[in-house]
């Protein structure tokens, strides 16, 4: 079992951002920032031990100051093994601090439990004044390839959003595949695979955020297919932004269809399109 930390900051040096490593606990590992063309500081998230084993604590914290634009990635999918019969539940906890006017763009590779694993996921964003939010989360059901789908334990995800001291949005959800059946109507209904998608900008107008969810609802209603293999909806959170929720059934489609979201909202949130980030160098 491992506690591990990583702490990173981020601050505007003229026209670009830097990237302080304040904090690094093995397994955690961060080379350094790389520099995008907009000046946006881009870091690959990894984890040397390969993945999460039962009692792990793994702790991320970023702190944008004014100004600042990052974008954290993982170098790879975050596993989540098989724990010992008397390991507690492994927890990955994710803390982001955005000062007035940063942007941070969270876009992780997908989660995948593996059979028997319990995982606790919470994820924590507080934005200032002017702060843009862009971030992404997939959760797979299992390794499919072996077929294990839906054979974890448990596993908890809590994300919470708070903007000048308010919060905007407290999503908790819970699968426990051996009590609650996935498939049926009031889980997931027979799809495999959740993508959730968050979009937001502190101190958006009402108009704004109408705006920005109707443009996420238009390219969601291009994903929807007459098989029924993808199933998609939008909503304006009580205030600043949007959330976007996928259920799928393969994981084929789901590349391209974040990167729609994503570019959709970056245009406009940003004034700017989308552009993968590289995970070699």
């Amino acid at each position: 079992m491992m506690d591990a930390a990583l702490h990173l900051e981020f601050c505007r040096n003229s026209h670009r951002t830097e990237c302080r490593l304040v904090q690094q606990l093995p397994p955690w590992k961060v080379v350094r920032g790389f520099e995008r063309q907009d000046g946006e500081s881009l870091v690959h998230l990894g984890n040397v031990s390969g993945g999460i084993f039962g009692g792990d604590r793994l702790r991320l914290r970023a702190d944008l100051e004014s100004g600042a634009h990052a974008m954290l990635t993982t170098s790879g999918a975050t596993r989540v093994y098989r724990p010992r019969t008397s390991a507690p539940e492994a927890v990955l906890s994710s803390e982001f601090v955005l000062g007035r006017d940063a942007l941070l763009e969270y876009l992780p590779d997908p989660l995948i439990p593996f059979a028997g694993a319990r995982l606790l996921q919470r994820t924590s964003c507080t934005l200032e004044c002017g702060a843009s939010l862009l971030a992404w989360d997939v959760v797979a059901p299992g390794r499919s390839a072996s077929g294990e789908i839906f054979r974890y334990q448990q596993m908890k995800l809590a994300t919470e959003v708070r903007v000048c001291g308010r919060p905007v949005l407290q999503d908790r959800l819970l699968f426990e595949p051996d009590r609650f059946r996935p498939s049926a109507p009031a889980a997931l209904g027979g799809y495999q695979y959740m993508v959730t998608f968050i979009a937001l900008r502190a101190g958006a107008s009402g108009t704004e955020v109408r705006l920005l969810e109707q443009e996420l609802a238009a390219v969601t209603g291009e994903m929807q297919t007459t098989e029924n293999a993808e199933l998609w909806a939008s909503t304006e959170l009580p205030a600043h932004g949007v959330m976007v929720r996928g259920l799928l059934r393969s994981p084929l489609r789901i590349p391209n269809r974040l990167h729609s979201l994503w570019d959709t909202a970056r245009r406009q949130i940003c004034g700017r399109t989308a552009a993968l980030p590289r995970k070699t160098y």
